[in-house]
């Protein structure tokens, strides 16, 4: 956010921050009225395609606050990468692109490198069609050749050897390949939702001849997609370029995509405001009122909240995080609802870490998240003083700052837990790459603003890869038995309404043990400059972000 922008009591980030900081709450930096929510409301949070046919040519660009880690796919599931990624590679299968969505929450799924699958009646079988005529692109040492089965089959098995997705191939027993086309998948144990998980983002097809010439995938990045990678300049930009023999024939339509490494809010914005860039996320209402201010012809979503992708992770395998009633405490000692309030100018959640979609048809509100998650200060104290630390103690808790807000928020737990409970808290504000890291690699103690990863899309994904004990991508230490039991039932449970039941009783159990201590989160907004078109970003696929491959359909109206 820039320092400039105002809220709607006319209080700015540097002000807010200087009074938090003095140790006033934030009601009183920005009036205890709650805000008014009248321009957050007037904002769609869907832009249907255009009726138009689309028109080939042009450059589009973004400024990106995030740089890749690295290149291999294997080993990160950083957004870093997958803004990229997700435009250079496909998967098998893939979810509905802007211009065939009908909507935010439409989770349809459709081919990608797969034009059919199916799976066996007991789910552990499943047989994926490939499309005919795909190849790599043309670029050495794959040189345009045929995209067949056999690739399918060596990088999946590349998966399961190593890296953040190893868990989740290591389920495959093993494969069958009886034409060039073919690709049979065998599992050691039934999963309904095999389909979407391969249609993760990160589920990406690399080459077998980049893996083996370089030894790994840290320096090319080649795959079947949309766009080509022409040039990757670290913290200073990546240029894809129209890949001119990609398997959907009329497509990409723009020519060539860039991402400017613009780690600074202020300079993001500035970049749009002038015109050198056409696409935009901002975390308030305040900046798209800003922003409108000089570019009122700009196109704006209101994007769809269905989680909050951070919380107060705490390192739960140890005293004192290990007892459920420090755990309780700390939550009942933090006021979600100010967070919702000030920080996020009403328009947000109060948190929640399993997509309300996918067992509810209407958002939860805070009163629904059960007792530990509501702001009863006195009752945590209690609480705290009968896990024995009636006069607190100290801990730290290291984050990155994804967007402005978040360092309010960070601050507000602070200020929460040592007003509330005499909890010191010690914070570090780290880089990206250092503190991604730290946090995925476990090399923390105390607290950590955690994350489950944003590109995970799937029910299977946001239970199962992140609650289950043994999980690598068990970020926030979980290690529950009950949550065990069900996040496997749920993966072999085919009857829809017994997926969402069961689903149900994975957000209460996760709530009333207080695993995750989900903190308040607003997706924000995009915006378009006026001549975008098919750039809509969806639930839990942004297109800035893990929902780039979209923008292989966006074309310019120019």
């Amino acid at each position: 956010m820039p320092t400039d922008a105002t809220g709607p009591h006319g209080v700015n980030r540097r002000q807010f921050l200087a009074r938090t900081a003095a140790g006033l709450g934030a009601a009183a930096a920005v009036g205890a009225a709650r805000p008014r929510r009248a321009a957050a409301a007037s904002y769609p949070d869907w832009i249907p395609r255009s009726d138009k046919p689309g028109k080939r040519g042009g450059s589009m660009a973004r400024p990106s606050a995030w740089d890749p880690p690295m290149l291999d796919p294997r080993m990160t599931q950083s957004v870093g990468l997958y803004q990229t990624a997700g435009l250079t590679s496909n998967r098998l299968v893939r979810y509905a692109f802007a211009d065939e969505a009908s909507g935010p929450s439409d989770m349809t799924l459709k081919g990608d490198l797969a034009e059919s699958w199916q799976s066996s009646p007991d789910h552990r079988v499943w047989t994926f069609k490939l499309r005919p005529g795909v190849k790599w692109q043309n670029v050495a040492p794959l040189n345009g050749r045929e995209f067949v089965a056999a690739d399918v089959k060596y990088c999946f098995e590349q998966y399961a050897k190593e890296g953040v997705q190893s868990f989740n191939f290591q389920e495959i027993e093993g494969f069958e390949t009886p034409d060039k086309h073919t690709v049979r998948i065998h599992l050691k144990t039934p999963n309904v939702f095999l389909a979407q998980n391969l249609a993760e983002p990160i589920a990406i097809l690399f080459a077998k001849e980049v893996l083996e010439e370089d030894g790994d995938l840290k320096k090319r990045l080649i795959g079947t997609g949309p766009y080509i990678l022409k040039e990757h300049t670290r913290k200073v930009r990546m240029v894809l370029q129209r890949n001119p023999d990609y398997f959907d024939k009329d497509r990409p339509l723009v020519d060539e995509y860039t991402i400017l490494s613009t780690p600074d809010a202020a300079t993001r914005l500035a970049t749009f405001r002038t015109g050198q860039a056409d696409i935009l996320w901002v975390a308030s209402p305040s900046e798209v009122e800003t922003l409108r201010k000089t570019n009122p012809n700009v196109l704006v979503q209101s994007y769809h909240n269905t989680l909050a992708p951070f919380g107060v992770a705490l390192a739960q395998d140890r005293p004192p995080f290990n007892d459920v009633r420090v755990r309780r405490a700390i939550s009942m000692a933090i006021d979600r609802q100010k967070m919702v309030d000030t920080v996020f100018e009403g328009h947000g959640i109060p948190g929640w870490g399993v997509p309300y979609i996918y067992y509810t048809d209407k958002q939860p509100t805070l009163a629904q998240l059960g007792p530990w998650f509501q702001f009863k200060p006195a009752e945590a104290k209690k609480l705290l003083a009968d896990a024995g630390h009636p006069n607190g103690f100290s801990t730290t808790l290291f984050y990155y700052e994804y967007f402005p807000q978040m360092t309010s928020e960070v601050q507000l737990v602070q200020q929460d837990l040592k007003r509330n409970l005499n909890i010191d808290v010690k914070i570090t504000k780290l880089d990206y790459t250092t503190y991604y890291g730290r946090y995925v690699d476990n090399k923390w103690d105390g607290m950590s603003w955690g994350f489950q990863s944003g590109h995970a899309i799937g029910v299977d994904e946001r239970t199962y890869q992140y609650l289950y004990s043994k999980s690598p991508k068990n970020f926030f230490r979980v290690n529950d038995p009950v949550l065990d039991e069900l996040t496997l039932k749920l993966r072999q449970t085919p009857d829809v309404a017994q997926q969402r039941a069961l689903t149900k009783k994975i957000v209460d159990r996760e709530f009333d043990q207080a695993l995750r201590l989900w903190m308040p989160y607003d997706n924000g907004f995009m915006v378009f400059q006026p001549h975008v078109r098919n750039a809509a970003a969806a639930a839990l696929r942004r297109s800035d972000g893990y929902g780039s491959p979209t923008l292989a359909r966006t074309w310019l109206d120019k």
